[in-house]
């Protein structure tokens, strides 16, 4: 039986997906309030859980020198390929595991910190997933989850646009994302993982600019060919839509992102 769609596209990724994937995922310094909550210090023991092309993770594994390590998972290889000789030329404590997940392939307590960012969305068990992340956090470390709220997003491009941009959306969800609304179930999913403490930011700055058009043009719109329900010539129409927004000066891009920490409990 074919793996879901939703998965799929992670495992299978082609050259040109990377590429966008590369700028999409890079990591800046506009994340700086996302990563706050992990409390990262030298020689701490990090997992990155689905760390894609690496970037942020070569970011977490410079906060934790002198002394400590970062890891990476990620179920596609060519991630894993990419970022582990990326780490090595950078010189950086960081290695990267190839395994698909819910279970982590990791002992129980192996690290003091763990960090997921925009992947819960997509696997197969969010529950589970965050279970195995509470598991594998020593007592007293911080697990920290970033995710979308997709049903929250917010897209002007001008009223004429609106009902393409709506279901060219609807058709991207419906077969690129396990769990849309993955966000606003994080704090339960932490609380019932047994985490202490758990806290929840929403961060929801407004794109003005466009500088969220590689992730509407390589993701969005591929997924919305894909589900069979977008025909190519209305995509692309999109798009003339979306340039002549960001041209005029009334695009408007908010997708809120739902940053939950939690504490593993010193008993354990």
């Amino acid at each position: 039986m074919a793996e879901p769609y939703y998965k799929q596209h992670w495992v299978d990724i082609d050259s040109d997906r990377h590429s966008a994937y590369d700028k999409i995922l890079a990591y800046h310094p506009a994340m700086e309030p996302l990563l706050r909550p992990l409390d990262l210090k030298a020689g701490l023991r990090v997992l990155d859980v689905g760390s894609g092309p690496g970037h942020t993770t070569f970011e977490l594994a410079r906060r934790v020198v002198p002394g400590g390590k970062v890891t990476g998972i990620d179920i596609n290889a060519e991630f894993v390929e990419r970022s582990g000789a990326r780490a090595r030329e950078a010189k950086l404590t960081a290695e990267f595991v190839h395994n698909a997940f819910p279970p982590l392939p990791f002992p129980d307590a192996s690290f003091d910190r763990v960090w997921c960012k925009n992947v819960l969305e997509y696997v197969d068990s969010a529950a589970d997933t965050v279970a195995e992340m509470a598991r594998v956090t020593a007592p007293g470390g911080i697990v920290v989850a970033v995710d979308s709220d997709w049903d929250m997003l917010a897209l002007d491009i001008g009223r004429d646009g609106r009902e393409r941009s709506d279901r060219i959306i609807a058709a991207s969800k419906a077969i690129a994302i396990k769990e849309p609304q993955i966000g606003r179930q994080l704090y339960r999913l932490f609380r019932a993982a047994g985490l202490d403490d758990v806290k929840v930011e929403i961060h929801a700055g407004a794109d003005t600019a466009g500088r969220s058009l590689p992730m509407l043009k390589a993701s969005f719109a591929r997924y919305a060919r894909d589900s069979g329900k977008i025909a190519a010539a209305e995509v692309e129409g999109w798009f003339a839509d979306i340039d002549r927004a960001v041209v005029s000066g009334s695009f408007l891009f908010v997708l809120p992102q739902f940053v939950v920490r939690g504490i593993r409990n010193q008993a354990v």
